[in-house]
């Protein structure tokens, strides 16, 4: 028998490879936040602070990159938080859906994380890719979303056709829209042209159990 994968996210390698790929991400969304600074009056950027978490989950799956988007989040907020609610416990659920979630949600990609490293193809590992990506930035927008109609909806224009509910869903996958479309622009290429930038060392270990195995 081939030995057991072992994917241990808390080894000292996990570890590195989480900080690095968060302080990567951290950069990224202040880039990008200066960049579109002004543009949408009520915060939110369009740019790839959502890539290294994305390719964290790929190579180590859903913890590692849950980890990383935990952190990126507390980061953002050490930088300063703005919330309108009027009472704490609002304040506290504004903070925990625009904040505390916004980021960790996006290691929702990791559940794919398997079916991408059994993948034989590249037709396969695209899918899984894409779904991914898909899925974990449609999750970053539902938090913004439910903050923009809970909290934001006095910003909405008056008399837009649809009122708060329509207002913030345009509002926010209009950042959040692009940013999944320049994620895959540059995962799928990586995916086809570097394989090899998914695979940890625990992967060539079990790779090499499993040849082993075969010779006996």
């Amino acid at each position: 028998m081939g030995e057991k994968r072992k994917n241990n996210v808390l080894s000292v390698k996990g570890i590195v490879e989480i900080a690095i790929f968060t302080a990567i991400a951290f950069a990224l969304d202040f880039l990008q936040g200066g960049l579109w600074r002004g543009v949408f009056l009520n915060g939110g950027s369009i740019g790839l602070a959502m890539l290294p978490i994305l390719i964290l989950c790929y190579r180590r799956g859903f913890v590692a990159g849950f980890i990383s988007g935990f952190i990126l989040s507390f980061l953002q907020m050490l930088g300063g938080v703005y919330a309108i609610a009027d009472t704490w416990y609002k304040v506290m659920f504004q903070i925990l859906l625009d904040y505390i979630l916004a980021y960790p949600v996006v290691a929702a990609a990791g559940l794919f994380f398997k079916p991408f490293k059994n993948a034989k193809t590249d037709k396969e590992k695209i899918a899984w890719v894409s779904i991914g990506t898909v899925l974990g930035g449609l999750l970053k927008f539902v938090c913004h979303y439910l903050a923009g109609v809970i909290f934001w909806g006095s910003s909405c224009p008056e008399g837009f056709v649809g009122g708060k509910y329509l207002y913030s869903f345009v509002y926010n996958i209009s950042y959040t829209g692009p940013s999944i479309v320049l994620c895959l622009i540059v995962m799928i290429p990586v995916v086809i042209k570097y394989p090899q930038f998914f695979i940890v060392e625990e992967d060539y270990e079990y790779r090499e159990g499993e040849a082993v195995s075969e010779i006996k």
